[in-house]
């Protein structure tokens, strides 16, 4: 069990930090490159290498809606031969790599290409090899759930997914004219705008705070806060004292309520 939950983890954390690089300028690559998990693209990848250079065309028949084709492939020494069903476009080899592991062989890919296929058949893309099988539960040999992945885990999953359609948009504009490149930053920068502002307008009241401090309203209310203290100079109740006192006696007459305490004599 701890090595399943293992195994899980690792092809997590592969397919959610890593992009492996394509090799080939071939769209069926990027597609396998989005659609498994990185481990197993890399095992695709070599198959998909080795039906370009190391697997050639030595015979060919069709009777109906079937054509067979003979592959000589230069790495076994040996030759396979591949059936294709026109109609249905289901394909058969008698190496038997995809009934025995469930990946397409490089025979097949051969034909694949033949045909000028871009994406490799949904009835190929084997669900236990795919990015989504990483959202399924893991389960125990009872049947029980260990572990059930939720909505971060689908979080990741997009955002593998974001990574490899990226990366597939980078192999396409990166041997192109350099105007392709800045578009492309241009979009990300606006995009990250949309939902990253980093420019925040304040107000003039704001802006004003920010140079000279806190705002007169605010230095009332502090003021409000300390108790009044009687000043040598204008003897009144008030927050300032003779040290900070400003104005004359004179504009502040004795008459005004509040100015004198009980002990003030005339």
């Amino acid at each position: 069990m701890d090595q399943q939950r293992h195994t899980h983890k690792r092809l997590e954390m592969e397919t959610n930090n890593s992009i492996p690089k394509t090799v080939t300028p071939l769209s069926m690559e990027s597609h396998a490159l989005t659609v498994n998990t990185h481990e197993v693209f890399y095992e695709i990848q070599e198959e998909i290498k080795s039906s370009m250079c190391g697997c050639g065309l030595v015979g060919y028949s069709r009777s109906a809606s079937v054509e067979l084709s003979d592959k000589e492939d230069s790495e076994k020494k040996k030759n396979f031969n591949v059936k294709y069903n026109v109609m249905t476009s289901e394909v058969l080899c008698t190496c038997k790599l995809f009934e025995r592991r469930g990946l397409i062989c490089r025979h097949i890919f051969s034909v694949f290409l033949n045909k000028l296929l871009r994406t490799i058949p949904e009835k190929y893309i084997m669900s236990r090899w795919s990015k989504d099988a990483l959202r399924g539960p893991v389960y125990d040999l009872d049947d029980n759930i260990i572990h059930n992945y939720d909505a971060a885990d689908e979080c990741q999953l997009e955002m593998s997914k974001v990574w490899s359609e990226f990366y597939n948009v980078i192999s396409v504009v990166r041997n192109k004219e350099p105007d392709n490149l800045r578009n492309l930053q241009r979009v990300l920068k606006e995009f990250k705008e949309t939902i990253e502002p980093t420019n925040v307008r304040l107000s003039k009241q704001q802006e004003m705070e920010m140079l000279i401090g806190c705002s007169a309203s605010n230095e009332a209310i502090e003021k409000a806060k300390k108790p009044k203290r009687r000043c040598g100079n204008c003897k009144r109740m008030s927050y300032h004292d003779s040290r900070n006192f400003e104005e004359p006696f004179a504009k502040h007459p004795p008459e005004e309520e509040g100015i004198y305490d009980e002990e003030q004599v005339d």
